[in-house]
């Protein structure tokens, strides 16, 4: 159904060959997996091989597939050699545990002088165009060390898929079924705020645990979600790899009691570090969360993400465009930002901000544990920046899939833990530049706790300048329909009509109100993100994250193409 809606008074204006060195052996040959399996009686084997310590560890070929056992990985035994090939010959590589790629070095072993592995230093995965990694077993995920590096390079034609066995092999996946395996982990040596308060006393000895010690390069050591494993650094410009037209599917799997993975867990990732074209589909937990580091993205999906879409913290700055989050059902955030979190002072550093445009939120309005595809963490919602966090946001459209766009609030600032947020909204740091919220719950500003229960959300969106606490600021260009302004079927447009059989993401070419009129001009009010400073965006065309003329999603996203079940 077209996306309508009826303006009864807009508020617009100022509101986006082997050897014992490590090196992979492709050739086909009979080699063992794990120096005890036969490979399937083909005389060809066509499965990753590498040798480590004198010995030859394959993958074991069906036929049909190549499927690794836990003598050939897991997370009890990384593969820690230089390089490693998954190559595309026709069939899935399978695995019964984990993927833990590289050599994990602790604070216990850096702290007795083992050297902590920079960006490339460690061993190199490298997945070619048009594979599928199946993981078996709920508990198994990706893991890529610090100082490690992945290169998962697809392409429209040819995507990398990630996922579960009963998605790839058995097909009983459905939309419903998040949490099939764990997803994927990146550990990099960039800067987390966990381990520098600001005080100059950091977490360790010496003044900053970014410094070098007396033994290595640096002391930040972090314990990242899942099992055991270490990331943080002094590096933001570090290089973890590329990952360019992968899915991540069905991930989300509480691996140790009380800790669920997400589907790309990014951990103080830097920089130099490539994510394009990049899906997550139908997880349990976040689809992108970011902990520190500084990595850029462009072109992101996220469909049926059970809680936040977008998540960063830990003193997380880096840039997102050409974003697009669908709420299928239940979910939780678009976006949920906090710099610290928990019982940390919000004021740590580094601050965390995110800088986002082009983003297309497309909510439901269901509430936590309703809808087809229930989600018990948390309500529809879309972006939430909080607990210290920063950002900047520019032509973006927030929007709900759901009649008449009824929805739950559209963009929320909250102080309710610290007042750093909105402190922030205020002096300037936090903008927004034209972005559309078009939802009957537009807005939420969670204000009280620290004193600055006069901020007026809506004035400052649309410039300011209502009261001390809402002073003027530059804010521009930012539209927004508030609860009595929207009704079904009205004449207005803002998303395509995708039909029956597909859910809306695409921005329609006008935005117009009931009576036709454009309410959003993309010719004349869209801000050009090209010139911010230190940037990686590219001037845009158009609002959100997709549109008709760029829909970039096509031939490789999945999740789509179907009916809207809420």
């Amino acid at each position: 159904m077209l996306k309508k809606i009826l303006i009864s008074g807009v508020v617009a204006g100022a509101l986006a060959g082997c050897t014992d060195s490590g090196d992979v052996n492709l050739s086909p040959t009979n080699i063992s997996n794990g120096g005890s399996t036969s490979g399937g009686g083909s005389t060809s084997n066509v499965c990753a091989s590498y040798s480590d310590a004198g010995q030859t560890f394959q993958g074991t070929f069906d036929g049909q597939n190549c499927n690794y056992n836990s003598q050939f990985v897991s997370s009890t035994k990384p593969i820690t050699v230089s390089s490693i090939t998954f190559s595309n010959f026709g069939g899935l590589h399978v695995f019964d545990d984990s993927l833990f790629i590289g050599d994990d070095v602790n604070a216990t072993a850096a702290q007795a002088g083992k050297r902590i592995p920079q960006e490339g230093e460690g061993t190199r995965l490298n997945i070619a165009a048009g594979v599928t990694m199946v993981f078996k077993n709920t508990d198994g995920y990706v893991r890529i060390a610090r100082g490690s590096q992945i290169f998962a390079e697809g392409s429209a034609s040819s995507p990398i898929i990630f996922t579960a066995d009963e998605d790839a092999i058995l097909g009983s996946a459905t939309e419903s079924n998040r949490g099939l395996w764990g997803g994927l982990q990146i550990n990099g040596n960039g800067r987390t705020n966990k381990c520098h308060d600001g005080t100059a006393t950091g977490s360790g000895s010496g003044g900053s645990d970014f410094l070098p010690t007396a033994n290595n390069v640096h002391n930040c050591h972090v314990t990242a979600e899942g099992r055991p494993a270490t990331y943080g650094g002094n590096n933001n410009a570090e290089n973890s790899g590329v990952l360019r037209y992968v899915v991540v599917k069905h991930a989300g799997f509480e691996v140790v009691d009380g800790d669920e993975l997400n589907a790309i867990t990014l951990n103080a990732v830097g920089s130099g570090t490539t994510i394009s074209h990049v899906q997550a589909y139908t997880s349990q937990d976040d689809g992108f969360e970011m902990f520190g580091g500084a990595v850029n993205m462009d072109h992101i999906v996220a469909v049926n993400v059970g809680d936040d879409s977008i998540d960063y913290s830990e003193g997380y700055n880096g840039d997102i465009q050409y974003a697009v989050v669908v709420h299928t059902s239940g979910g939780n955030r678009c976006i949920e930002g906090d710099n610290t979190g928990g019982s940390r002072n919000d004021g740590f550093t580094p601050t965390t901000k995110l800088r986002i445009s082009n983003l297309t939120c497309v909510t439901s309005n269901i509430d936590e544990n309703a809808g087809t595809n229930p989600s018990g963490k948390g309500d529809s919602e879309g972006p939430l920046f909080r607990e210290g966090a920063y950002f900047e946001m520019y032509n973006s459209l927030v929007t709900s899939n759901a009649t008449s766009m009824a929805s739950n609030e559209c963009l929320e600032l909250d102080d309710s833990e610290g007042p750093q947020t909105i402190d922030a909204a205020q002096a300037g740091t936090s903008i927004a530049k034209s972005n559309v919220i078009a939802c009957s719950e537009p807005l939420k500003a969670g204000t009280g706790a620290f004193g600055n229960a006069g901020f007026d959300l809506s004035n400052w969106l649309a410039g300011g300048g209502i009261n001390a606490q809402t002073p003027a600021n530059s804010n521009t260009n930012n539209v927004v329909f508030s609860t009595g302004q929207l009704a079904a079927d009205a004449g207005g447009s803002v998303l395509v009509d995708a039909g029956a059989s597909a859910r809306d993401h695409l921005t329609a070419a006008s935005i117009n109100d009931g009576a036709g009129n454009p309410v959003f001009n993309q010719s004349t009010q869209l801000f050009d993100v090209s010139t911010l400073g230190g940037s990686t965006f590219k001037n845009p065309t158009y609002l959100g994250g997709a549109n008709a003329t760029d829909n970039w999603l096509s031939g490789w996203a999945v999740g789509l193409d179907k009916a809207l079940t809420p």
